[in-house]
């Protein structure tokens, strides 16, 4: 199983179910999960045993097993004939498969249901054709069998009542059924959950509960002063507005009479407190807004300002649906209110007069700020990020000529919680050794945000990156991280990924790697002038590369000259190895040099003729890019 992120205090799962048991998606839970994959995973699912005995099917052991987040998982559980999730027990002997839910119930293997049957009925437990006793209906699993009658039931069946009293619905009785009316949703009117073989309805209010509701109705009254100071009552099916998040899908409200408070079941254990990844400070539930016209800052629709959301106290304007905040990839699942917030210094530099700074990666030199065209000439690179110094602001060291650095990277904080996977992470510094950023797939060189856990690296363009983001590519909309669990195309350039930036308002996407490209280079091809990042034209004229000299496609990005007219793909400008400094030692493990050979070297990766305008020198092969790369490294 890949590596997993504890999740040790509350976690939001709505609209995000465990890929173990298909549940949770209206509560909050402890759980694990998947920093890569974002598969999430309750605690008790993701530390199941790995065997187990059951006694559905006795003949063998059930081994667990994980379907990655990159496969479509076929197939249903031989017991509750549910879709089977990401996670179930398996034999492979028999093609025998069931979900974790019915792999932890309590199997019975004998009831005396004497309201039904007179004489013990025991489990078969086989996949068997049979026809129940009370439904009628043709079944092909596991029936509970009466020995001397030779009578077969299914275990819901022989233990229903053709009658029910039950507490959520006192008016009418509630009457067995084992087809769903035509005039139902066909769901519970509890749980949502689909109506199964048997259940229980009321043809009057046209109310149904299925089997498991039946047997564990929610309790008629709740004492939860977080949620409300007075008692609250379960009132079923009336439709109305929740005070708690302001939505009205569930028509279960608890209600209290004196104050004409209701909400839902699941708004009850609402955080107070908490920090999400689309604003810098913590953001703080209130019972209603001040009166006006509030936008969410995550849906970007209309909030009901007397009912409860999120705001921030140091942003006057800032608030927030509760379903929206607490939504998975938003909220990092911890409630703060009894947390003290860090107050620390996350500044990276000290500021010795103005325009002088000493930066805590580069503590025993002072840095002076000066203008870009100071370092143009020398093609200095910046220590940070790698990439050249051109006409921005940029520190350099007053002793010695190793540190140079942007104004922007030097602002970069030491401390902060980054935005892919909601993780603490610190500035250090990479020195000359290679790293594989964990959002945009590069390798790289130079400082790097490192997770407190040690498992997750970003380079400092990614790991400066916040949401909402905001890029030149897509000007009009923000655009949001979004873990798919299906890759989906970037519009800038065609490629598929599982983790981008989307649009919320639109069908525009952006893969990380090109949400970081520089917007402006120096290219050999155009020595006097700078190339632009272009984002795409709708035009009928044909471009090509000045590099490869094919075909480019004008409606994705390219680089062009607007005094020459130069066009270039963006993998023929930098090629993929764009965040390593060019040159280094003789002695080094890797080298990154120009491809300015007369007779173009052979990739040992691809075993073709290297067309890019930069090369790396591993060891002893020559690779031409980064899938050649990871290839030879994964050898």
């Amino acid at each position: 199983m890949e590596i997993l992120k504890k999740i040790y205090s509350l976690y939001s799962t709505r609209g995000h179910k465990c890929d173990g048991c298909n549940l949770g998606e209206d509560c909050y839970s402890d759980g694990y999960r998947c920093i890569r994959s974002g598969l999430f995973f309750h605690k008790e699912c993701a530390t199941s045993n790995q065997d187990v005995c059951n006694a559905y099917h006795p003949q063998h052991m059930l081994k667990i097993k994980v379907v990655s987040n990159f496969e479509d998982v076929h197939g249903e559980c031989k017991i509750c004939r549910g879709n089977l999730p990401k996670m179930y027990y398996y034999c492979s002997i028999c093609d025998f498969a069931i979900d974790l839910i019915c792999a932890r119930k309590e199997v019975v293997k004998n009831i005396d249901v004497p309201n039904t049957h007179k004489h013990r009925l025991s489990l078969v437990p086989k996949m068997i054709m049979f026809s129940c006793h009370i439904c009628q209906l043709v079944d092909d699993r596991f029936p509970y069998a009466c020995d001397i009658c030779g009578l077969n039931f299914h275990k819901d069946c022989a233990e229903s009542t053709p009658e029910l009293s039950y507490s959520c619905h006192p008016k009418h009785h509630l009457k067995r059924l084992t087809r769903v009316p035509s005039y139902t949703n066909g769901k519970c009117c509890l749980c949502k959950s689909k109506l199964h073989i048997l259940f229980y309805h009321c043809s009057i209010c046209n109310f149904s509960v299925d089997v498991e509701c039946a047997k564990n109705p929610p309790p008629l009254t709740l004492d939860h002063p977080k949620a409300h100071e007075h008692q609250l009552t379960l009132l079923p099916q009336r439709i109305f507005v929740c005070n708690a998040c302001g939505m009205d899908d569930d028509p279960n409200p608890y209600i209290c009479l004196q104050c004409n408070f209701m909400v839902h079941r699941n708004c009850i254990d609402i955080p107070h407190i908490i920090k999400i990844s689309r604003h810098v400070h913590r953001i703080s539930y209130n019972d209603c807004l001040e009166a006006g016209d509030w936008k969410c800052e995550v849906c970007l629709k209309e909030i009901n300002w007397t009912c409860g959301a999120y705001s921030c106290s140091k942003c006057p304007d800032f608030a927030i649906h509760v379903r929206c905040a607490t939504r998975f990839g938003i909220w990092d699942g911890i409630e703060l209110e009894s947390i003290l917030e860090d107050t620390t210094n996350s500044k990276a530099y000290e500021v010795i007069e103005e325009g002088v700074i000493k930066h805590f990666i580069h503590k025993n030199h002072t840095l002076k700020l000066k203008e870009g065209s100071d370092a143009n000439g020398k093609s200095r690179r910046c220590t940070a990020c790698t990439y050249p110094i051109f006409s921005t602001l940029f520190y350099d060291c007053t002793v010695c000529d190793y540190f140079i650095i942007h104004q922007k990277c030097a602002d970069l904080p030491k401390k902060k919680i980054d935005s892919f996977y909601k993780m603490s992470m610190t500035l250090v510094s990479n020195s000359n050794e290679l790293n594989l950023c964990d959002a945009c797939q590069n390798y790289f060189e130079g400082f790097m945000y490192i997770s407190d856990n040690g498992i997750i690296n970003l380079d400092v363009r990614c790991g400066s990156i916040s949401e909402p983001f905001v890029h030149e590519g897509h000007p009009h909309h923000s655009l949001y991280i979004n873990y798919s669990k299906k890759d989906k195309l970037c519009n800038a350039c065609g490629d598929k990924a599982c983790m981008v930036f989307s649009c919320e308002e639109c069908d525009f996407v952006l893969d990380v790697k090109c949400s970081i490209l520089p917007k402006m280079v120096k290219h050999k091809n155009d020595k006097d002038h700078f190339l632009t990042l272009c984002y795409g034209e709708k035009t009928r004229e044909q471009y090509w590369c000045e590099v490869c000299e094919e075909d480019l496609n004008p409606e994705k990005w390219f680089y062009s000259c607007d005094h020459c007219g130069v066009t270039l793909h963006i993998k023929c400008t930098f090629g993929d190895f764009i965040w390593i400094n060019p040159g280094g030692e003789a002695e080094s493990i890797y080298m990154v040099i120009p491809n300015n050979y007369t007779s173009r070297p052979v990739c040992n990766g691809c075993d073709s003729r290297c067309q890019y305008p930069f090369i790396l020198k591993y060891k002893k092969y020559i690779l031409c890019s980064l899938p050649c790369f990871k290839s030879v490294v994964g050898r």
